[in-house]
């Protein structure tokens, strides 16, 4: 059976949620987890409509968690790709990465 693993990054700064990810994939790979569901937010949250930084920083996280995840050297070893997110898991707020197998 095929072992999925959520991270929700919601409330992170760009910065955290570049530390978290990384460890949360490396340690996902190494307990044979195969795919990984990545909440970032879609950044539009309407409370936050009155300090436009806010949502523009939130929204911010779904370009540059998976372009750091795809930069970064020794998380590209590890993953196969990155696929958004179909409707039920978060859509367009959220992004699958699939792990390769660890090899025994």
């Amino acid at each position: 059976k095929l072992k999925t693993k959520l991270i929700d990054l919601h409330g992170y700064t760009i910065e955290n949620a570049n530390q978290v990810i990384e460890n949360f994939i490396i340690k996902s790979f190494e307990e044979g987890v195969s795919k990984l569901i990545v909440v970032t937010g879609k950044g539009l949250h309407s409370k936050n409509q009155n300090n436009p930084y806010v949502s523009k920083d939130l929204s911010m996280l779904k370009y540059s968690v998976p372009e750091f995840i795809e930069n970064n050297k020794n998380l590209s070893k590890i993953i196969d790709s990155l696929q958004d997110a179909r409707i039920e898991d978060g859509g367009s707020g959220a992004f699958y990465v699939h792990l390769k197998k660890k090899s025994e």
